[in-house]
């Protein structure tokens, strides 16, 4: 009988001795066997244009920018990004739209027969498959979004035309290292010579800087060798491209994630031409479910999946300058391997009461630990003002705050962050389990 999408799943998860396994000797000898058209030569040929994406924060977004302007122009793009919010499928997409169950299955069937006797894990085999697809899919154009770190990340087997790391901060602490420049080398370790190489972010990690120096990369850096200027109107430019529309996807990092997809854009401009009309569309037609995803507004109710302290520091920004409310009620639900102190101190002074989730994983954080955090970082407001109450899942917490916390006169706002764990059981809660593509 053939196997399902969920029974190659199930299996995978069990066919490896661990979860996270750094490096890529098992992934190159399984690519060599899977498309050996690709490695007839020393130097391997892929039929795409490649351009990996790391960072700490801003990869999602990044990717869904670019793909959203290259389908506008009318280039065939795929793209691979994880985790998945809702389906599998999400993760590997051509032309924005999730690939079917069995061109996933027929890809995994391919990649069983190429392995023979090499153990991968759970996401070397997607990571493999998402390749295959686009190979067998002909595409123009790929976008690969790292999964942890960069040097030793599966995504790296392959050589990208262009690589940017978005940002740096602390976290994977245990897999990457304690330190930002630590982390930053490890990300960098998609940069290739002789290939542009860009860095997302103004504060460019001295560790990064020496690499570029050191290999004489062809190195482009956000706020240094391009920039936008942003109009009062929320109109901006970037480069030739004038009076450009506010991105769809909201907060006002959005600009930053855009400058970098376009300095990208321009840099293959010669092979991909473009319009303005083109970004325009991008731009203005740009979706990502989970990232500052309003799905109400009477009371708000905002989505996202940060969960490390860069990113919650970029969501509270993000709720200052584009909401209006009086109140802030959070849903919370973390995993153990993120820093719960730094990420509740950025936004325990806006919250008004705090529901904290149990998540369905074995790497999630007990939600009592997670309420001893917060108890013990509220400083400025009383006990009586600032609620903290413990729930087994989204539902009941959701369930509470429409009892006891919806207000009616005043204007309020939810916020379900800290996890993708949390943002796909809210999701799925409210009755949006299937809009993914």
């Amino acid at each position: 009988m053939a196997k399902t999408l969920q029974h190659w799943l199930n299996w995978q998860e069990t066919l490896h001795p661990c979860e996270i396994d750094l490096g890529l000797q098992r992934v190159d000898r399984v690519i060599r066997q899977l498309l050996p058209e690709c490695y007839r030569s020393e130097q391997p040929a892929f039929p795409f244009t490649i351009i990996t994406i790391a960072g700490t924060n801003g990869k999602g977004s990044t990717v869904a920018l670019l793909e959203a302007i290259l389908c506008a122009a009318g280039y065939r793009v795929g793209s691979y990004t994880s985790p998945h919010i809702l389906h599998y499928n999400e993760r590997i997409k051509i032309n924005r739209t999730a690939v079917s169950d069995q061109i996933i299955c027929d890809a995994f069937a391919r990649i069983d027969q190429a392995r023979g006797d090499v153990s991968l894990s759970y996401f070397e085999f997607g990571t493999l498959a998402a390749i295959d697809i686009m190979v067998q899919q002909s595409c123009d154009i790929v976008l690969l979004e790292v999964g942890l770190g960069g040097r030793l990340d599966a995504v790296n087997v392959i050589d990208p035309d262009i690589a940017l790391v978005t940002t740096v901060d602390l976290d994977h602490q245990d897999w990457l290292g304690n330190d930002r420049n630590t982390i930053a080398l490890e990300k960098a370790g998609i940069y290739r010579q002789n290939k542009p190489a860009l860095y997302g972010d103004s504060d460019c990690p001295d560790s990064i800087k020496t690499r570029v120096s050191a290999q004489d990369l062809s190195f482009y850096q956000f706020s240094v060798d391009y920039h936008y200027s942003l109009h009062k109107d929320g109109l901006w430019d970037w480069g030739c491209y004038t009076a450009l529309p506010e991105p769809a996807l909201k907060g006002k990092v959005q600009y930053q994630n855009a400058a970098n997809v376009l300095m990208v854009l321009d840099l293959i401009k010669e092979q991909f031409p473009l319009t303005q009309k083109d970004i325009e569309y991008g731009l203005q037609n740009v979706r990502l479910p989970g990232r500052f995803q309003i799905i109400s507004r009477d009371p708000f109710i905002v989505l996202d999946v940060a969960h490390n302290e860069q990113a919650v520091k970029i969501l509270k920004q993000s709720l200052e300058q584009s909401l209006v409310f009086d109140r802030l009620h959070v849903i919370i639900g973390m995993l153990n391997d993120k820093d719960c102190e730094k990420v509740i101190s950025v936004l325990e002074p806006l919250v008004n009461s705090w529901r904290v989730i149990e998540l369905d994983s074995p790497r999630a954080k007990p939600a009592g630990e997670i309420a001893d955090i917060i108890s013990n970082k509220r400083s400025h407001k009383s006990v009586k003002q600032q609620t903290i109450n413990i729930f087994i899942n989204f539902q009941q917490a959701f369930d509470d705050y429409k009892k006891n916390d919806l207000s009616i006169a005043g204007k309020d706002c939810l916020l379900v962050f800290g996890s993708f764990y949390a943002v796909t059981d809210a999701l799925q809660t409210l009755g949006y389990s299937k809009t993914y593509e």
